[in-house]
């Protein structure tokens, strides 16, 4: 039996799915493309200034923002702080885990092409959670087409490794211990995205107010930067200070905020394909980054690991059953 058209809205009566989905593809679309130009961005200042400098100074400005932001909420309608404070752990370890990926995002985009960055720690979260999935989750169930998509995200992933060890990377010959280090900090950065993932959905589950969540969860990071920052005993912190407040307002303030609305308005499947886009953008920012080159083995290499992105998502939207969710992309 053919199956029948999608009914259409009665004359004059507005398309409300359409609108809402127009509301919400924008937003969505400013979040890949403020991810890729944070990359490319932090990317091209860490040439002259410390990460853990321009750390530090983001993420001060960011818990600053963010607890005056609640602390007014709270004035306005106060409500008992609860459900945060039984599950303080779950707190702790989002803070942990906040400030392993974003210290690993930046000291490996110290070392490697941010294109690279971007589409290795976006393909690896997926990768992650097909593996780690049935152990987080016992009724997870991993469907053959992901673990396919796993496999062939694998071996993409390795030739831009072997591309980034060999110079054709956009950055060009490369010191293997550099490669290394950046793709020890990729790899973390990953992992610690999967676990932000993890944390939150735990945190909004029981209850947490988010703006809460959100004037905590940035305390750790910026701690243990300002504490790089003393060990490194780099001079010229006051270079660091227009890096460190464009980071907290196009890497963390400006995201969470398109992000939060472009989710309200789309399905998880749309939020999901959208933000896969990210590392295209990156790969085309850069190319107004002087010190870095166009390389034909990374174009291949991030389209290809696009698609195989967006097939598992559309697998898993599709297919039956209960299994963990498609990791977002490591911000924020």
């Amino acid at each position: 039996m053919t199956a029948s058209p999608p009914a259409l809205p009665a004359p004059g009566v507005p398309d409300l799915a359409g609108a809402t989905l127009r509301r919400g593809v924008p937003p969505l679309l400013a979040y890949a493309v403020l991810a890729a130009a944070m990359d490319v961005y932090v990317g091209n200042r860490f040439e002259v200034v410390s990460p853990a400098a321009i750390a530090a100074v983001a993420f001060t400005l960011a818990v600053a923002v963010f607890a005056a932001a609640d602390g007014a909420r709270r004035r306005l309608r106060p409500a008992a702080p609860g459900a945060l404070t039984r599950h303080r752990p779950d707190l702790i370890a989002l803070n942990v885990t906040t400030a392993v990926t974003w210290l690993s995002t930046f000291y490996a985009l110290d070392h490697l092409e941010p294109a690279v960055v971007n589409v290795v720690s976006l393909a690896l979260g997926p990768v992650i959670t097909v593996l780690a999935g049935p152990l987080l989750r016992r009724r997870s169930r991993v469907l053959g087409t992901e673990v396919a998509v796993s496999v062939g995200l694998c071996g993409l992933l390795g030739v831009l490794v072997w591309g980034s060890f060999s110079g054709r990377s956009g950055l060009g010959e490369i010191a293997a211990g550099d490669v290394a280090r950046g793709l020890a900090f990729t790899l973390s950065c990953a992992a610690g995205s999967a676990a932000n993932i993890l944390y939150m959905k735990r945190l909004n589950d029981a209850g947490c107010d988010p703006g809460s969540v959100l004037a905590t969860r940035f305390v750790l990071i910026g701690v243990v930067s300002w504490a790089l920052v003393a060990l490194e005993g780099a001079p010229g912190l006051h270079a660091a200070l227009v890096p460190g407040v464009v980071v907290a307002v196009i890497g963390v303030g400006v995201p969470l905020c398109v992000l939060q609305a472009g989710v309200r308005h789309t399905e998880p499947i749309t939020t999901s394909l959208l933000l896969c886009l990210s590392p295209l953008f990156a790969l085309l920012l850069q190319l107004g980054d002087g010190r870095l080159r166009f390389s034909p083995l990374t174009l291949v290499g991030v389209v290809g690991v696009v698609a195989l992105v967006a097939v598992g998502v559309l697998v898993r939207d599709r297919g039956p059953g209960k299994a963990p969710p498609v990791p977002r992309p490591r911000r924020p």
